[in-house]
């Protein structure tokens, strides 16, 4: 699972955080206003970019947020780490500034507990569930200030509308271990070797390495299934397929449970692609080519160039 091929490139968290090393103000959330709150409307899809309608100019003297929509999903925690889609409206004009959910952006992942979003956008988000849209207006101060953000045509004093839609969070209820129904993998299928019940190493079978993504189940759960954008909570034990290699060249059995996120380039493609759709609660084993792994780079001595990687995966919690 280790070492994420790719880095988040959207302009929208690029903007944030930059705001955030600013003088934003940090002072108490409070419940929406009827004047605000009637002078803003959201409509549209969850997980689609909304349609926002302001009546600009708008006036926000203390930052405040409301729910539009309740999610049933795992509660965002102070310390969570949350994949949002995120849309940006400028309460001057009413014009849309940015917003993930549009063509050719993607969701963000956001560690609430970083200076990677606005504070009152945080203090909105703690305590909601995933599946939640919340929307945040908030004051200049809590934004972008003074400065305002030229990149996306905000204005030094403007307020900000946020719409917020949670696709999901970290896990709270998180399995010991993997809890299904057993299946019987194919005859050449790699084999997970245990110890007191926990998986140490994988021997390999004889024969061609296979060319391509292998997605094989030992266990079926029957909990949520993991979809793209999702965050998940694992453990995991990986090892080169090759005969000289005999040990794992990492693991987390002996740990905490790793806990990430799919379909965002957090993790090898391999990862992003064949944890889709495994049911929480499941044991799968992903053997993955080096095209959907490092490719032609090396990791380090216990990754040489051009692997196929194997790893034994407990899929504990799909936030």
């Amino acid at each position: 699972m280790r070492r994420p091929t790719a880095v988040l490139t959207c302009a929208l968290l690029l903007a944030v955080a930059s705001a955030c090393g600013g003088g934003g103000s940090d002072g108490d959330q409070q419940e929406s206003s009827p004047e605000v709150r009637s002078a803003v409307e959201v409509s549209g899809d969850f997980g689609a970019e909304p349609e926002v309608t302001v009546d600009a100019p708008l006036e926000v003297s203390t930052s405040e947020s409301w729910t539009t929509s309740e999610g049933d999903g795992d509660t965002v925690g102070n310390a969570s780490t949350a994949i949002l889609q995120l849309t940006l409206v400028d309460g001057r004009t009413g014009k849309t500034a940015v917003s993930t959910a549009s063509k050719g952006q993607a969701p963000i992942e956001v560690a609430l507990g970083s200076q990677q979003i606005f504070p009152s956008v945080v203090k909105a988000l703690v305590g909601q569930k995933a599946g939640s849209r919340v929307v945040v207006a908030s004051t200049s101060d809590d934004t972008y200030g003074a400065n305002g953000n030229p990149q996306i045509g905000i204005k030094g004093g403007d307020p900000v509308v946020i719409v917020a839609d949670v696709l999901s969070t970290d896990p709270t209820d998180v399995l010991d271990g993997p809890d299904g129904t057993a299946v019987t993998p194919p005859r050449n299928a790699p084999r997970v070797v245990e110890k007191g019940g926990v998986p140490v190493s994988i021997t390999m079978p004889k024969g061609k390495k296979p060319t391509k993504l292998q997605v094989i189940t030992l266990e079926k759960g029957d909990g949520p299934a993991i979809a793209a954008a999702d965050r998940v909570s694992v453990d995991y034990l990986g090892q080169v397929w090759s005969p000289k290699a005999t040990k794992p060249f990492d693991q987390s059995y002996d740990g905490d449970p790793a806990t990430f996120s799919i379909g965002l380039s957090r993790v090898i493609k391999a990862w992003d692609q064949g944890l889709v759709g495994v049911t929480e609660g499941s044991r799968v084993l992903l053997v993955c080519p080096p095209g959907l792994a490092y490719g032609k780079a090396a990791q380090g001595d216990d990754i040489p160039a051009g692997s196929t990687l194997v790893f034994v995966i407990d899929v504990l919690g799909v936030g």
